[in-house]
């Protein structure tokens, strides 16, 4: 009886050792997230990014759960990332999205530092996230009788404009794809503003509120005027990653329009 209640103890430590190998296995899962250099360089601004391409489509990879799961990991990856950076506190992003397209997920924080795609407005930089975002507005305002603000509430600052940003830049994808992209779905996980509770979060703009004498819009309607699925934020025990996590190739792009570093 004492050999087979040291056995099951064995085997039952066996399982457990197995079990923790692979939660700590996923914990210490790298993404390879980056400070993007070269608008730090440039614009004296803060972004962490990377996009990750897996062997088959992100939707049969990750479900929406699993997708806020990889926001997550990107933003707690990001955190440890701030110190050896030199990002002091008032610049550090705040959130991280990751927007999946066929087989690739980018990963983009916030940018911290000021606005930034609004200063290529009517210059021959003038990337087509901008000419995005004047078509939103555009659309939005033929929709109501009320003056619609000209400019995204947040300065277009928010993590999911800068993933589609970094699509729209991204070399790999073909003129066909960017004119016409496959299904797209995009998260976000972090905490809104400088104190706000760190969690999933829905995207900004929701219900247009009047300010001074304008109404505002932000990422609820840009993302549905670039039919951009937003899947509902779960609750926290719905938040998980895949295990195996899938093999992936990296690789950062970065959000400073070509050209611009060359002036």
């Amino acid at each position: 009886m004492g050999f087979m209640t040291f056995s099951s103890w064995r085997a039952s430590f066996a399982s457990l050792f197995v079990l923790l190998t692979l939660v700590l296995g996923a914990a210490a899962q790298s993404l390879g997230l980056a400070l993007d250099e070269a608008v730090l360089d440039d614009a004296n601004l803060v972004c962490y990014s990377k996009k990750l391409t897996f062997e088959q489509d992100a939707s049969e990879l990750f479900n929406d759960g699993q997708l806020y799961g990889l926001a997550k990991l990107a933003f707690e990856e990001m955190r440890t990332k701030f110190q050896g950076d030199g990002i002091r506190s008032r610049r550090q992003p705040g959130l991280m999205a990751a927007m999946a397209v066929g087989k690739d997920i980018y990963l983009t924080s916030d940018v911290e530092g000021g606005s930034f795609l609004y200063t290529y407005a009517g210059t021959g930089l003038n990337p087509d996230v901008v000419l995005a975002l004047e078509r939103c507005q555009t659309a939005l305002q033929q929709d109501t009788d009320l003056p619609v603000d000209q400019q995204h509430r947040a300065k277009a600052s928010c993590a999911g404009v800068f993933a589609v940003h970094q699509y729209y830049l991204d070399p790999d994808v073909t003129e066909e794809a960017r004119k016409d992209p496959p299904p797209t779905r995009i998260v976000a996980y972090g905490k809104p503003g400088m104190s706000g509770p760190i969690g999933p979060q829905s995207a900004c703009g929701g219900g247009g509120q009047m300010r001074d004498g304008v109404l505002t819009w932000g990422c609820k309607q840009f993302m549905e005027d670039e039919d951009i699925t937003v899947p509902q934020e779960p609750e926290p025990a719905g938040i998980s990653l895949p295990n195996p996590f899938p093999p992936f190739t990296d690789k950062q792009i970065s959000i400073l329009s070509p050209g611009r570093g060359d002036n």
